[in-house]
């Protein structure tokens, strides 16, 4: 049995927090970038709404689908640094071959290229922190490294309206070797380079000792956990706990691809003036989502409060309703954005305490899978399915391009309601999977029951 106290000093962990916040903002620069520059790109390589939602959701979608758990098993098995090290090359040399594709093509294998790296981060590096950070604190860590979701998303449009501003009125840019770019594609560019030197830092970070692992009889040799066995038993738990969360990315995934769109058609902002509002709002009310997020989720740990962090998402969908309503019908652009910048911190509060309330309720070997999942239902919901259906809901029902606003309230107050359902219903199942997992930790995995998802003999330090 593991000690839960014999974790890295605080400035260690927190060093750690810092070098991978900086990874994760890298990941999202060209991923939300696509959603500023969706005229620019539209007329250079002559798609449609629904070919630009596939390049900002199914070509992501697509890989963690097929990616994420197999990454996951690495993750709960292998060098946790080096894979992200490995994430981090292979997203920023794609993301610098999206600013060169020529066709709708070769942007839509880039992007593939580029969720193949992207989908080794988030895993891994739940995982990594859960090792740095005692219980106690660890919902304020994770919370803080899911700050660069937002921060990410408002750097994304704070650079990609900065080169806007800059540029404008420029059609193409002369570059040595490269000929003649556009400023978009310049914005690609920009938002690559940075993921190699954050590589070369990671050389620098230790991976930790794994803690918290299920031992059999107090032995030194491990039980072996199977995710889908394990899940399949605790279906009243997983369910809801995974569609709260999954539901919150759709929410995030549409909210960045045609928040930007709806801006510029409903109330006639340039896009660069879109880049500076959107990207300060995102950050600011970001921010000040996961820091709640996080003390709240740690309070109630600690307090020992029924439902845990899982209980976040109980305020996050009533504010999800009223800012959906609010910000997409509003006639007034002031309150608009004021309701938008409420949307965006009840999202941070409610998906900052996903990574730490999914591994509360599993064990260590299977805390990259368990995340692998969440990513992959995030994914295959949130990007590959969201933010076509609203494309769809603007072009097949609406016929209106300007009825933007009315295709995202279609789609996403129906996604809140559910998910409020999900995460009422779900409440007293986790809290008692939590506890049960919090106590073979303890005492051993023979107290929980293990019988239908795990091996039955010893396994050695493989895993």
């Amino acid at each position: 049995m593991n000690s839960t106290t014999n974790f890295p000093p605080l400035r260690t962990a927190w060093t750690v927090v810092c070098i991978l916040f900086l990874a994760s903002v890298t990941s999202y620069l060209d991923r939300y970038m696509l959603s500023l520059f969706v005229a620019p790109i539209r007329h250079a390589l002559g798609l449609s709404d629904t070919q630009i939602s596939l390049l900002q959701g199914f070509a992501f979608a697509m890989i963690y689908a097929c990616m994420g758990l197999p990454f996951g098993r690495i993750v709960d098995r292998r060098n946790r640094r080096n894979l992200i090290i490995f994430g981090l090359v292979v997203w920023s040399s794609m993301t610098i071959w999206c600013g060169l594709s020529r066709s709708f093509a070769e942007l839509f294998v880039a992007r593939i290229g580029v969720g193949v790296g992207e989908a080794c981060l988030g895993p891994a590096a739940f995982s990594l922190l859960a090792d740095y950070f005692a219980p106690s604190h660890r919902g304020r860590a994770l919370a803080t490294y899911n700050m660069s979701t937002y921060v990410g998303a408002g750097a994304s449009l704070l650079l990609g309206g900065a080169i806007l501003r800059a540029l404008a009125g420029i059609a193409v840019i002369p570059l040595p070797l490269l000929g003649a770019v556009a400023p978009w594609q310049i914005a690609f560019l920009a938002a690559g380079a940075p993921g190699f030197f954050l590589a070369m830092i990671l050389m620098y970070v230790k991976e930790p000792e794994r803690k918290e692992l299920l031992r059999r009889g107090g032995g030194e040799h491990r039980t072996r956990v199977l995710l889908l066995p394990y899940i399949r038993s605790r279906l009243t738990t997983f369910v809801p706990l995974y569609a709260s969360y999954a539901l919150t990315a759709v929410v995030g995934y549409v909210v960045v691809a045609w928040v930007p769109s709806f801006y510029i058609r409903h109330y006639g902002l340039r896009p660069s003036d879109v880049g500076l509002v959107m990207g300060t709002v995102a950050i600011v009310g970001g921010i000040a989502g996961c820091l709640v997020s996080g003390y709240l989720s740690d309070r109630w740990v600690v307090r020992d409060l029924r439902g845990g962090r899982f209980r976040i998402p109980l305020l996050w969908w009533p504010v999800a309703v009223v800012s959906i309503i609010c910000f997409t019908q509003s006639p007034s652009l002031g309150v608009s954005l004021i309701f938008f910048c409420l949307l965006t911190f009840g999202s941070a509060v409610g998906l900052s305490s996903a990574p730490a309330a999914i591994q509360d309720a599993v064990p260590n070997e299977l805390r990259g899978q368990a995340s692998a999942l969440h990513f992959i239902l995030a994914g295959l919901i949130g990007l590959g399915l969201a933010p076509t259906l609203v494309a769809l809901v603007t072009d097949q029902i609406f016929h209106n391009d300007n009825a933007l606003g009315l295709s995202l309230m279609t789609v996403l107050l129906p996604v809140a309601v559910i998910g409020l359902v999900a995460s009422f219903v779900g409440q007293g199942p986790y809290d008692r999977v939590r506890r049960q997992v919090g106590e073979s930790h303890r005492t051993g995995p023979q107290v929980f029951g293990y019988a239908d998802s795990m091996e039955r003999k010893d396994a050695p330090d493989a895993i």
